[in-house]
């Protein structure tokens, strides 16, 4: 078949991928038939009877893996048919007629990882692919001069194989970059616009088209540069994001992760990164670690402990209301992720009534309140505030809420999921994997010392030889000189040309460089 020329049919990749990558043919994934142009959709509808697909139901099995993938009463045994998930499965299709027990095993699972790998983050970056592909394009980039997020996110589709959406990236871009009470301990892309407050957790952020974005100066520091370490993808024919980067530490703690996929979610709080450093410090001095619980920049109520069990702690956390007069409170702080306007649209049922509210309670309330901090000045009557008090204000007044580790699912460094019971386990993971990096790090630094080192010996010696007479270079072609010195016991270096190693020997001997060699010879 002819590279340059050739057609292909829309195919199953995880079949032909090998073959495409071999023979280096150029492919690419088509999303939904507005990918195909209108002289392919002939070509489909012309030879219908070859595309066309029969399902048959031959025994039990077929139902059984209908039940399987879509029964509320299957969680247990579709997380087992997940975890046995081999790479390279795929439904042949040349097969006129399907079992639906193949289609449930070998196409609909395809799918259905994809839907997780995509919703679930790594234990290792703490990021989803979507994020991971960002994170990819700012280095690639040297993202350090700002640009509109909307031009990013068509700079992250073009060179990282993204298939969805460039408004679901926009949205990831800027959720990177958001750093109100939260929503980030630590942002990894800088804000320069309106990205969002905690007024509407975020979603009052300003068009895609309209705000700015960056790298954070911290990100480099986070991600040092292990980048030759890494594993990188190859998608559509390119390389792109690794499976996973290594920061110095574990992200996914430090900013919390969120996600439904198929089989499982997963929910991570977000924690201090003042308390795993110190934690990281304990297991490097072989010292026990420190329980560590949550915490959120900027937040100023209380998160405490208020249940134990094997799965995992449940944590309460209560916002802040204070008694101004009898008939007056102030609220001061929300619980995390109860955000400013819901808070209002409550007083304002709790004032009027509604079918939640059958009698108002309150009289009044006054908002002070701006894109940092919550303010409401709530008065109401002295037999009313009265009841909140012996009910208990942030009962009354909705201000707690209840988060906890017994959902901790991510991916391993293998690429398995996982459910971790507490931060620690997820620490000591990381920490685990992260030392292990620091060695692979010190040997590839150890081996460029030493390559220098070569280097400059050459170096010493072929001007020491030249000014001595040992070596000659005047009227002598380069290639002669090459052998010579490759007999007298100069290192050859690898040089990286266009993909290829090339043996040079000796160091690299431009005209200039020649010239002033020669010079030095004439000298002595």
């Amino acid at each position: 078949m002819d590279k340059r020329t050739a057609v292909m049919q829309k195919i199953s990749s995880p079949k032909y991928l090998p073959t495409l990558l071999l023979h280096k043919y150029c492919y690419g994934s088509t999303e939904g038939l507005g990918t195909s142009t209108s002289k392919e959709g002939k070509e489909y509808f012309q030879d219908i009877d070859k595309h066309k697909k029969d399902f048959v139901w031959v025994d039990e099995q077929d139902g059984d893996a209908i039940d399987l993938a879509f029964s509320k009463k299957k969680i247990e045994a579709r997380k087992n048919w997940l975890r046995q998930f081999e790479p390279g499965t795929y439904l042949d299709q040349r097969i006129k007629k399907i079992k639906y027990s193949d289609f449930v095993n070998k196409e609909l699972i395809l799918f259905s990882m994809a839907d997780l790998q995509r919703s679930i983050p790594s234990m290792v970056d703490g990021l989803k692919p979507g994020q991971r592909k960002i994170l990819f394009c700012s280095f690639k980039r040297n993202f350090v001069k700002e640009a509109k997020v909307a031009q990013f996110s068509g700079y992250v589709s073009e060179h990282s194989a993204y298939h969805h959406g460039e408004q679901s990236l926009a949205s990831t871009i800027i959720g990177m970059a958001q750093d109100f009470v939260g929503s980030n301990n630590i942002n990894l892309l800088q804000p320069d616009g309106q990205f969002g407050t905690r007024n509407q957790g975020g979603k009052d952020h300003a068009s895609a088209r309209y705000i700015y974005t960056s790298l954070s100066p911290l990100t480099r520091f986070l991600f040092p540069k292990d980048d030759i370490l890494l594993d990188y993808l190859n998608e559509d024919g390119q390389s792109i994001e690794p499976t996973w980067y290594i920061p110095i530490i574990p992200m996914v703690l430090i900013n919390g992760s969120e996600g439904i996929g198929t089989g499982w979610s997963s929910f991570v709080p977000n924690y201090n990164p003042r308390d795993i450093i110190a934690n990281v410090r304990r297991l490097l001095n072989d010292e026990p670690m420190q329980p560590m619980d949550p915490w959120y920049r900027g937040f100023k109520g209380l998160i405490e402990k208020s249940a134990t069990k094997e799965a995992g702690v449940t944590y309460t956390i209560t916002g802040i209301i204070e008694e101004v007069d009898n008939t007056t409170l102030r609220i001061m702080e929300l619980p995390v992720r109860r955000w400013t306007q819901d808070y209002k649209e409550f007083l304002e049922a709790l004032m009027t009534g509604n079918d939640k509210v059958k009698e108002p309670f309150i009289k009044d309330y006054r908002e002070h309140n701006d894109d940092t901090t919550v303010h409401f000045e709530v008065t109401l009557t002295e037999e009313n505030l009265n009841i909140a008090l012996q009910e208990g204000p942030e009962k009354k007044f909705k201000l707690t809420t209840t988060i906890g580790t017994t959902n901790m699912h991510l991916f391993d460094s293998n690429g398995v999921i996982k459910k971790y019971d507490t931060p620690e386990q997820i620490l000591e993971d990381f920490f685990h994997l992260r030392l292990e990096f620091y060695e692979k790090r010190k040997k590839v630094l150890l081996d460029n010392l030493e390559m220098d080192l070569l280097k400059l010996d050459n170096k010493v010696r072929f001007i020491l030889g030249v000014v001595r007479g040992e070596i000659i270079v005047n009227n002598r072609k380069r290639a002669e000189l090459f052998i010579e010195l490759h007999q007298t016991g100069f290192t050859p270096f690898p040089k990286k040309s266009k993909g290829i190693d090339v043996a040079i020997v000796g160091p690299p001997l431009k005209k200039k460089k020649m010239r002033r060699v020669q010079k030095w010879g004439k000298a002595e």
